[in-house]
This record gives structure tokens, C-alpha cells and sequence, in this order.
């Protein structure tokens, strides 16, 4: 159970033990197989990727946590009692104990400043402060009720292989109680939010995509009356800007049937490929290292300088 879960009791009997699943993947998992099938196949069969931590992951799992409490307060008990938490504070003590967490798993190391926390600490806070000021354009108790924060999802990945399970969490689950129909959200924390060409992203949005189809099965929740929804919020706003800046953006892909197939499709495709019917990674067939246009998926990969791993020749460009 990760830290902050909450789930409404309703629900609570749709959920199975993740320890007894032969086999899990992830949206992450399976989403670093769609960009390149090499990297997961030293990652995951292999196991030769480094986990690094960086000051990006601990203010996003600090701020996440802030956030999704102060919206459990708001939905289990009252607004008034939301406004009445001190987020500033609670803030700076989760980002302080999640950097103190990754030092220790990083052996001591350090990897971030005085500075540079305190300069994402005062970015935090700003978010906390615009939205306080608009909670009312975004979350609402009237008609409305908090599903879930942290909601685990674990369900067959895939119809035709049952011993794979799709494993996830939900940030946030509403529901409108007047149309019963939810909204799943996901919070992404980002410098100046996303622009059009991240928008437009297939691979990130099916994060989502996955996430109401697998939902759906889980919970029996007609897909239909699902809708999904990034909320991006952003640390830096534009200086003088002729136009108010927003510290959030709401941002709802596609998430229609011809969408949700093709998606699942692609899943499907990855569950064969890679996995018996055991659950067992395939450890035998060739997986090709695609570096992208201009060799983009090798920009942030650990492997993109290991050339007896994964040699430069080998690797496709388009």
C-alpha cells in the first residue's frame, strides 16, 4: 500500500492480493518496451539499469502526497478542515524526509543542494497557494465524492495470457454522483507545464487509456462513463506575460473505444512477445535497441553509452 492510500470501503472488495499475481507489469514497464525493446530487455531481464534519484522525483512524491491529503481531509471530512491544514509545513517535511530516504538508498550520496531544494520547495508552495485561492474550479463536494487516492490497480494485463497482471496506482479517483460517472486523474508535476508536442504524445497519454480499461475490469465500472484527465501542475510561471498565467492545466486525451483497442492492443502485443503463459520473461527472442528520431530515446537512457551492452551500430533510427 503506498503511502496517503485511501480508498471508499464500496470498493474495497475489488481488490486482490498483488503478493499472490505470478507475474506484474507497469505502465512504465510496458511504455520503456514500446520506445525501445532493448532497454527494457537489459533493464528487466537483465537487470543492468541503475536506480538514480533526483531532486524532480522527491519534490514530485512530496508534493503528490501534500496534495492527495489535503483532498482526503476535504471529501472524508470538510473543506474547512482541508483549509485548516498547514500544507506549507507538510510540504517541507515530506520533501525533507523523501531526500533523506534517497540518500540512504543511495548509500549517502547526495544529489541535490540547500539551494536548489529550497528553490523547489518555494515553487511547491506557490502551486499550493494559487490553487487554494481556485480549489473551487477544480474539486467540489457538492454532488461529487472521493473514490480514492493511491487506488491499486491489479488485474489480467491481458485476455490472452492470465498470468500477467497490469499492476498500478491511481492518484486520484472522483465520482459524480448525479450522472455516476468518475473521473481518474493523474498529477504530473513539471517545470512550465506541457506544451503541444507533449500533448500530442500517443505513448504518454495511454497511460491513462490503461488505466480506464483496466479500472473498468477491475471494479466493473462501465468504461463509458469514465473519464481521464492529467492534472499538470507547474513550478515556474512566464514572467510578464500579457496573459494570467495558470499553475495548472487540465488536460483529457482521447480516451474514446478506438483508442482504448488500440491501446490494449499494443499491450497485448507486449504480453505475447515477451512473456510465456507462466508469466516467465522471454529471455531467448532478439530485442531491438530504436533509438528514435534523432536517436531522441537514447537522450536519457543509462545504456546510451554502453556500447558492449548495446552497440551504436545496432541501433535503428528513423
Amino acid at each position: 500500500m503506498k503511502s496517503g492510500n485511501y480508498i471508499n470501503p464500496l470498493y474495497k472488495l475489488s481488490q486482490i492480493d498483488a503478493s499472490t499475481v505470478p507475474r506484474k507489469i507497469s505502465y512504465s514497464q510496458w511504455s520503456m518496451y514500446e520506445k525501445c525493446p532493448k532497454q527494457w530487455e537489459l533493464s528487466y531481464i537483465k537487470k543492468l539499469a541503475p536506480f538514480t534519484h533526483n531532486i524532480n522525483t522527491v519534490f514530485g512524491t512530496a508534493f503528490h502526497e501534500t496534495f492527495q491529503e489535503y483532498l482526503t481531509t476535504m471529501y472524508t471530512k470538510t473543506v474547512k478542515a482541508a483549509n485548516s491544514m498547514d500544507l506549507e509545513q507538510m510540504l517541507q517535511e515530506k520533501m525533507r524526509s523523501e531526500y533523506i530516504k534517497c540518500v540512504e538508498d543511495n548509500n549517502g550520496e547526495h544529489f541535490s543542494t540547500p539551494a536548489e531544494m529550497e528553490e523547489y520547495l518555494s515553487d511547491g508552495i506557490a502551486i499550493l497557494r494559487w490553487f487554494l485561492k481556485r480549489r473551487a474550479q477544480y474539486f467540489s463536494t457538492k454532488y461529487w465524492e472521493l473514490v480514492g487516492i493511491e487506488i491499486e490497480l491489479c488485474t489480467p494485463a491481458s485476455e490472452n495470457n492470465n498470468s500477467v497482471y497490469w499492476y498500478g496506482f491511481i492518484d486520484i479517483v472522483i465520482k459524480d454522483t448525479q450522472d455516476n460517472k468518475i473521473i481518474v486523474l493523474d498529477i504530473k508535476t513539471s517545470r512550465n507545464g506541457w506544451n503541444k508536442y507533449q500533448k500530442a504524445d500517443k505513448l504518454k497519454a495511454a497511460q491513462l487509456i490503461a488505466y480506464k480499461n483496466y479500472y473498468s475490469e477491475q471494479f466493473g465500472f462501465p468504461k463509458d462513463n469514465i473519464d481521464v484527465e492529467f492534472f499538470v501542475v507547474k513550478r515556474k510561471i512566464q514572467a510578464e506575460s500579457m496573459f494570467p498565467q495558470k499553475r495548472i492545466q487540465q488536460i483529457r486525451p482521447a480516451s474514446g473505444k478506438v483508442t482504448q483497442k488500440r491501446v490494449q492492443k499494443q499491450i497485448d502485443k507486449f504480453v505475447e512477445d515477451c512473456f510465456d503463459s507462466e508469466g516467465n520473461k522471454n529471455e531467448t527472442r532478439t530485442y531491438q535497441a530504436v533509438a528514435g528520431k534523432g536517436a531522441k530515446n537514447c537522450k536519457w537512457c543509462p545504456f546510451k553509452t554502453d556500447y558492449e551492452n548495446c552497440p551504436k551500430e545496432n541501433r535503428i533510427r528513423e
